[in-house]
């Protein structure tokens, strides 16, 4: 019998410090039939010349500018071919094996839409860290908190699952993987792989783990007032919207707070209590922050970073 065609989406760019090291971790995947694409957003850093060093490898590669990485992977799942699908940021890498493992739930159960594991924190040098853990797929505790359980560079969906959820929305910059995976537990199985991570997640100083919490800040308002507001609370979800997006709000409030963008965070954190009065012990302080002077805000967090 054979195997699914798997295709895997590396989005890029100006990423060619890592870049290589993606690409290889994908193309030297044992799996029988793979298909890897590269949607480039316009790189003037010479990402583009290393991509050209593994187009004969490669099923296809585009470099022309989008509108972000969620535009990226639109265009490169509107190409790709594969009966499950992926996508590897082109600073995360894959481990080895991680696509046969993916793949093989799949086929035991066509019924699943959506498989995940753990993943491995690297660093700017590509050392490994600490295991960063996907967490049991609970899609009423995700909902509650806006905290997603898939750890996205370790997972992999049907092409069913991404027809049901996709494509993503351009506008959104930090959750679109956080929308898809919500939609497509609607659409059948999801299953938590034990064992091995299966991919790394690497931190750096442009990563958006660390980067742009304005634009994060953004997205959580857009989680908010747009993904909460669509329908989603039903079922299992019935009567959870408030909570759900006093959470979006509330981590909104963090990532203003952090940007010292103080009167946002503030409205941000007053539409979390009155959403949910019940989250007042841990959002006053943080309310009552907002109205001090911002280098005053600066200077305390200054310390108490010291602390740590």
């Amino acid at each position: 019998m054979e195997r699914p065609l798997v295709s895997v989406v590396v989005p890029s760019f100006d990423q060619a410090e890592f870049v290589e090291e993606t690409l290889e971790s994908v193309l030297s995947q044992h799996y029988p039939r793979l298909e890897v694409g590269v949607v480039d957003g316009g790189s003037t850093d010479g990402s583009v010349d290393v991509i050209r060093r593994y187009e004969d490898r490669l099923a296809w590669w585009v470099s022309e500018p989008d509108r972000g990485q969620a535009d990226a992977l639109n265009k490169g799942f509107a190409r790709a071919r594969g009966d499950l699908l992926t996508w590897v940021s082109s600073d995360d890498t894959l481990l080895p094996g991680a696509v046969e493992r993916l793949a093989a739930p799949f086929e035991r159960d066509p019924a699943t839409v959506l498989v995940y594991g753990d993943a491995v924190f690297t660093d700017e040098r590509s050392e490994r860290g600490d295991r960063l853990p996907a967490r049991p797929f609970d899609l009423v505790r995700q909902v509650r908190t806006c905290e997603c359980h898939v750890v996205q560079p370790a997972s992999m969906f049907s092409r069913r699952g991404w027809e049901a959820a996709g494509p993503f929305d351009p506008s959104r910059d930090w959750f679109f993987d956080f929308e898809l995976f919500v939609r497509m537990s609607e659409a059948g199985r999801v299953v938590k792989l034990e064992g091995e991570p299966l991919a790394t997640y690497r931190l750096h100083g442009e990563s958006k783990s660390f980067a742009r919490p304005l634009v994060r800040a953004r997205d959580y308002v857009r989680v908010a007032e747009e993904f909460f507001a669509n329908g989603l609370f039903r079922g299992e979800l019935a009567g959870l919207e408030g909570e759900a997006r006093a959470s979006a709000y509330y981590h909104g409030g963090i990532c203003y707070y952090e940007a010292l963008a103080l009167p946002d965070a503030r409205r941000c954190f007053w539409r979390s209590l009155r959403l949910d009065p019940a989250r007042a012990r841990r959002t006053l302080p943080l309310l009552a922050r907002t109205l001090l002077p911002a280098p005053v805000v600066s200077r305390l967090r200054a310390r108490r970073a010291a602390r740590r």
